[in-house]
């Protein structure tokens, strides 16, 4: 870990003794293609934000029948696929788009030391999805 002051890195590593599950067939596997470093954002800690520096394996599939040759591991409750925010962060950037939007989010996401821009907090917005609400239904007999 590494304090500055206005930025807090940690620097991690995935376990290489332990296997990962394919996302494709659910099988497990510890056959490593190669590693790579993820650059991933977190809460702000203290006033200052956060950078998750973490190594990640890319393995191979090892059921000959599964549609992925390789695939990267995912660290539960800290990474997803594509994303370069934890879950946590994006679920504090999702409220401020749900309440603010555009450029008055961005102004309060600075605050909370997130730099986005006003298009990226309404893209964030765009991608939240609608909960489920039933169809409204017409008594019947009423005309």
């Amino acid at each position: 870990m590494e304090a500055s002051d206005d930025l807090l890195r940690i620097t991690a590593r995935t376990r290489d003794d332990t296997p990962a599950a394919c996302p494709a067939c659910g099988q497990p596997s510890r056959w490593v293609h190669s590693r790579y470093e993820r650059h991933v954002a977190d809460e702000a800690v203290g006033g200052r934000p956060v950078v998750i520096d973490l190594s990640v394996r890319r393995l191979y599939c090892e059921n000959p029948a599964c549609e992925k040759v390789t695939f990267i591991e995912q660290v539960s409750g800290l990474t997803r696929r594509y994303q370069r925010r934890t879950p946590a962060l994006q679920r504090v950037v999702d409220a401020v788009a749900i309440a603010l939007a555009g450029s008055a989010g961005a102004r309060l996401l600075s605050v909370l030391h997130h730099v986005l821009s006003w298009a990226c907090v309404l893209n964030c917005l765009m991608r939240i999805t609608l909960p489920a609400r039933p169809a409204p239904r017409v008594p019947s007999g009423s005309t």
